[in-house]
């Protein structure tokens, strides 16, 4: 099994009641679930709104970033086993956020030797 990262971008959840918030996090948990069940979840987090960026020679230029309000933020990740892309890419079919204009960017890890 190869190790893969799935970053969640977009999806806000502006403007959803606490209730619809309750059920957003309960298809989150569920895929979570599924993933345990097989043995491909790995790890996972969301992430907060804001950061900082860290450019420039020997990273002097720090600014705010990146904004919430781009379609390009992003929201999370989960570290999942897969045996290959496509079935990286099948796994991230169960995002629940697509309905909400979010989408998944599939991410092989490269094995290191240390």
């Amino acid at each position: 099994m190869e190790k893969f990262m799935l970053i969640f971008h977009g999806g806000a959840y502006d403007g959803l009641s606490p209730e619809e918030m309750q059920q957003r996090m309960g298809l989150w948990f569920t895929w979570i679930e599924k993933l345990n069940k097989t043995q491909q979840y790995v790890t996972g987090e969301p992430l907060l709104p804001g950061g900082r960026d860290v450019k420039g020679p020997n990273g002097q230029a720090v600014t705010d970033g990146p904004y919430t309000e781009g379609s390009e933020i992003v929201g999370g990740f989960f570290l999942i086993k897969a045996k290959d892309y496509d079935e990286a890419v099948t796994i991230s079919k169960d995002y629940p956020d697509f309905d909400m204009g979010g989408y998944v960017q599939v991410r092989q890890v490269m094995k290191m030797d240390m």
